[in-house]
């Protein structure tokens, strides 16, 4: 049996938030009755799909098995750091629709709407601005750290090649070719010369 206090508030905190959220909410409304496990490390959670779009704990009357268990991955934190998405940070198994359906309604989240009644239009807009912020610098990051190391891969370690010296290469075979190809044209003819 899996502990029920900690679910509540968990609980609580998703409904408070998809409750700004009304394209989330009928995203969800599809996947009412099923149960979703949150395989967290200390701390399992069984958390059932209400048909509003809701979560409630499962309780032991309602409990059914999870269709879709989100195994938490700590290991996949670089990732989420470098570029990834918040769904690499866990395993996915079960019901492929409603965990689509889940990571399209989190990644669809307005800040501004969930965070307005909080504290106000214009503290949630600057809310918003700087998660937005963050992302974009996160990719800004993701994008600065792959060219850093293809030019170490190219000028440190001579592991690739420089795209210039590469297409001069290219050049200067392709002009050893017409050359080879000349001067066997030339043999030909030499060799087709009738001796005096």
């Amino acid at each position: 049996m899996l502990r029920a206090f900690p679910e509540s508030p968990l609980a609580a905190a998703l409904n408070a938030l998809l409750d700004a959220q009304p394209g989330a909410l009928t995203r969800l409304q599809r996947h009412c009755g099923k149960t979703l496990r949150l395989a967290l490390p200390a701390l399992p959670l069984n958390l059932m799909l209400d048909e509003s779009g809701r979560f409630h704990p499962a309780t032991e009357a309602s409990e059914t098995e999870p269709v879709l268990i989100l195994t938490f991955l700590p290991g996949a934190l670089p990732l989420l750091l470098s570029g990834g998405r918040l769904a690499d940070l866990f395993r996915i198994e079960g019901d492929g629709l409603f965990a689509n359906d889940l990571s399209g309604a989190l990644a669809e989240f307005d800040w501004v709407l969930a965070l307005r009644p909080y504290l106000g239009d214009i503290v949630a807009s600057r809310v918003d601005q700087f998660l937005r912020g963050i992302l974009s610098w996160r990719e800004q990051a993701h994008d600065a750290i792959g060219r850093n190391l293809a030019e170490y891969a190219v000028h440190e370690q001579a592991m690739l090649a420089e795209p210039h010296a590469a297409r001069a290469f290219i050049g200067e075979v392709d002009a050893l070719r017409a050359d080879v190809d000349r001067l066997e044209a030339r043999l030909r003819l030499l060799e087709t010369k009738p001796q005096a």
